[in-house]
């Protein structure tokens, strides 16, 4: 059984840059990680709160562009075992592959500040003094979704905004406004990571 916050870490990386995914013919999901060489530390912390899971220790991974051989990107990554134990979120997380908002989201939200946190450090921006949650991947309509569940479960103002085009379709992203940003820095200050604190307005511990 995951503890209360092994899965409120999930939660959280499923909102943000984490995956679950079944791979081959195995029945059941793995978790995996992946951030820049500047969130090292980032990866480590995750790994050191699931290791139980984890055979092998983050690892540094190179990529080179395919046009421009002399550019690449350097990541820290690390995956899980597969294991029974991950089912119930893949589940709620994903439809025929794809990554989608849950249906009982709100619930898994619910008193669950960390997951909050985590999701923030995985894809959250300051704007002045506002938050972006970077949900581009996500439709205009779960966006719609996760900005209701956020005013109901922690009385954030929230919307909607246009980002940018991708392929010719428009992207979405999620923004917190001046005055839910001051709510949201008290209801995760106790978990969020002091080299995230550049993306909360403001901040102090």
């Amino acid at each position: 059984m995951l503890s209360k916050e092994e899965r409120d870490i999930l939660i959280g990386s499923l909102l943000g840059d984490g995956c679950l995914r079944i791979i081959g013919k195995t029945k059941f999901p793995a978790f995996s990680v992946s951030h820049s060489e500047k969130q090292k530390d980032y990866v480590l912390w995750k790994y050191e709160k699931l290791k139980r899971f984890v055979r092998t220790p983050p690892w540094r991974e190179e990529r080179i562009y395919h046009r421009d051989r002399s550019r690449k990107t350097i990541s820290w990554r690390f995956q899980t075992l597969t294991n029974e134990i991950f089912s119930d979120l893949y589940h709620m997380f994903y439809k025929n592959g794809t990554k989608i908002i849950p249906e009982n989201i709100d619930l898994l939200l619910r008193k669950s500040p960390l997951a909050l946190a985590v999701w923030l450090m995985d894809d959250g921006n300051k704007n002045h003094n506002a938050v972006f949650l970077n949900t581009q991947s996500f439709s205009f309509e779960e966006q719609e979704k996760l900005s209701q569940v956020l005013h109901d479960v922690y009385g954030f103002h929230v919307t909607v905004n246009s980002h940018s085009k991708s392929n010719g379709v428009q992207l979405y992203r999620i923004r917190i406004d001046t005055e839910s940003t001051k709510k949201l820095k008290m209801i995760i200050k106790s978990f969020i990571l002091p080299q995230f604190y550049y993306k909360i307005p403001n901040f102090s511990p």
